[in-house]
């Protein structure tokens, strides 16, 4: 069997028990016919991926999926999170034959911007509701106006257009569509039910990966004629799964924030156990990643929400007292190697903390040659050079360094006071109605994760993709017109709360509530 079809056939078969716990949790948020919509375009992109002898073959089909979408999806927005990770996340320069060579590098979540998002948008442009300025809107517009009025420096007109369209596609269509389309409670909801339906079939593949020392995408790659300067990563003798991200660390982000999507989720009716068993196979996709970032991210998570929410916390701990204990009982061989492994305490790979402490110092020396708009030549600063792996690159493992690096101090406060002004409202708005539809508190668990584990690397792969978008989520739950209810709830959904003789939807398992009491949330 070619090897391509027989990565195909494993994606299927690992990924279909995790498609089944993806529905059972979102069949009670979006409806069946929805999800199965969802989970056949995820199952037919990834059989395109496979088939496709190259980039545009595949491009050229997930076009058509995404004419389909627009024509029988009811939000198709939330599609582009479902598809993001589908295919590898790898730059492939595109262009006009014979006018520009290059114009931009495209990889599937920019491809799915284009054929998704943009239409979403023109859309969206029409409806005056949304047209209106928001605050944040402002913020975003200086940030991507900074960076691209930067690119002019780069003294090459393909280049500059190269920087306007990757702003456009990577930050603006995001910002935009998402901070308008999510309109409600439910909608929100939505959203985060995208991230877990979207990361959960990849998290039991990156179980597999770690288990056969076997890079299922690879082969993709290789059709796609893209080079890998290294194709297969290990620590302490174990390959560190990427699945779709390529890298591991992007690998890790990905499960990381499906997990804390998972956890911040809140359904019309209770999820029961099938919460806890996709909850498990997030966090098994994390730890095949074998990327100490991401898991620390994902622990904050946890004592964010401990701190936040200590009841609701209290009765996850006690539901998963039985499986620690017996662990710490048997202590299986894997329970040192763990160990070994996590940061601050295990002694593998401390090489990793000693490049990542000598780069920050090496970059606050260039950083202070180039203050204010930093230098697009600043890895041939003599600082950098000393920073060259094996592999002959210099990787900038901190986003926040990168950004001043390249964007000067400037560049960086715009980012931070972006990200910074959600952090305080989203505060604000957390420590409010404990009763609120939307889990705001694991929302900004979420975001502050991100932002904390970006220090440990740079914006690779789908990594600013999912914090740009999440961060167009975040703005629309900030909106003065968003509705804090549960609107349009589905059909079987709305069946089963009458058979149960209410009236109104019935909400009675959110995990900030101290009280016993069930709370009536009138249908609009």
């Amino acid at each position: 069997m070619p090897e391509f079809l027989r990565s195909l056939a494993y994606v299927l078969i690992v990924s279909a028990p995790a498609l089944y716990v993806g529905g059972k949790i979102a069949v009670p948020i979006i409806g069946l016919a929805e999800f199965r919509l969802w989970r056949n375009c995820w199952l037919l992109a990834s059989v395109i991926t496979f088939l496709s002898r190259g980039f545009f073959d595949f491009a050229v089909a997930l076009a058509l999926v995404s004419f389909y979408i627009h024509r029988y999806s009811k939000q198709p927005a939330f599609l582009y999170i479902v598809l993001m990770f589908v295919a590898p996340c790898v730059p492939i320069p595109s262009g006009i034959p014979g006018i520009f060579n290059k114009i931009i590098d495209l990889d599937p979540p920019r491809w799915l911007a284009i054929t998704i998002l943009l239409p979403v948008a023109l859309k969206l442009r029409r409806d005056q509701g949304t047209r209106e300025f928001r605050g944040l809107d402002v913020l975003v517009i200086a940030f991507v106006g900074y960076t691209s009025l930067l690119s002019v420096r780069l003294g090459d007109f393909n280049a500059i257009l190269r920087v306007l369209a990757g702003n456009f596609l990577d930050i603006c269509l995001p910002y935009f569509v998402f901070s308008r389309v999510i309109r409600s409670s439910l909608d929100m909801n939505k959203a985060l039910l995208a991230f877990v339906a979207g990361v959960l079939p990849l998290s039991a593949i990156g179980v597999l990966e770690i288990s056969k020392s076997w890079r299922v995408y690879y082969v993709v790659v290789q059709e796609w004629d893209v080079f890998l300067i290294t194709a297969y990563l290990f620590r302490d003798g174990l390959l560190r799964a990427s699945t779709t991200s390529i890298e591991a660390i992007a690998f890790g982000f990905v499960c990381m924030t499906g997990a804390g999507c998972l956890l911040a989720l809140r359904s019309p009716v209770s999820l029961g156990s099938w919460r806890y068993v996709a909850l498990g196979i997030l966090v098994l996709g994390l730890l095949s990643s074998v990327s100490r970032g991401p898991w620390l991210g994902f622990a904050f998570c946890i004592l964010f929400l401990t701190i936040t929410s200590p009841k609701r916390s209290f009765r996850l701990a006690l539901a998963g007292l039985p499986g620690v204990g017996a662990l710490l009982f048997l202590h299986p061989p894997f329970l040192d190697r763990f160990i070994n492994l996590l940061p601050f305490v295990g002694s593998a790979d401390k090489s990793s903390e000693t490049y990542r402490s000598s780069l920050f110092e090496n970059s606050l020396k260039v950083i202070e040659r180039y203050p204010l708009f930093g230098s697009d030549s600043f890895l041939k600063e003599p600082e950098m050079q000393v920073m060259i792996q094996g592999q002959g690159i210099i990787d900038i493992v901190n986003t926040y360094l990168q950004l001043a690096l390249y964007y000067g101090l400037i560049g960086l406060f715009l980012f931070v006071l972006y990200f910074s002004w959600i952090l305080v409202r989203l505060s604000r708005k957390s420590f409010g109605d404990s009763l609120d539809p939307v889990n705001s508190k694991a929302v900004l668990g979420i975001l502050i994760a991100m932002l904390l584990v970006i220090i440990t690397t740079s914006s690779v792969s789908v990594i600013p993709y999912i914090y740009w978008t999440f961060s167009g989520m975040c703005a629309a739950i900030l909106a003065p017109n968003f509705a804090s209810n549960w609107e349009n709830v589905p059909l079987q959904v709305a069946k089963r709360l009458k058979v149960l003789g209410l009236s109104a939807l019935a909400r009675h398992d959110f995990p900030d509530d101290g009280s016993k009491k069930m709370r009536v949330l009138g249908m609009h």
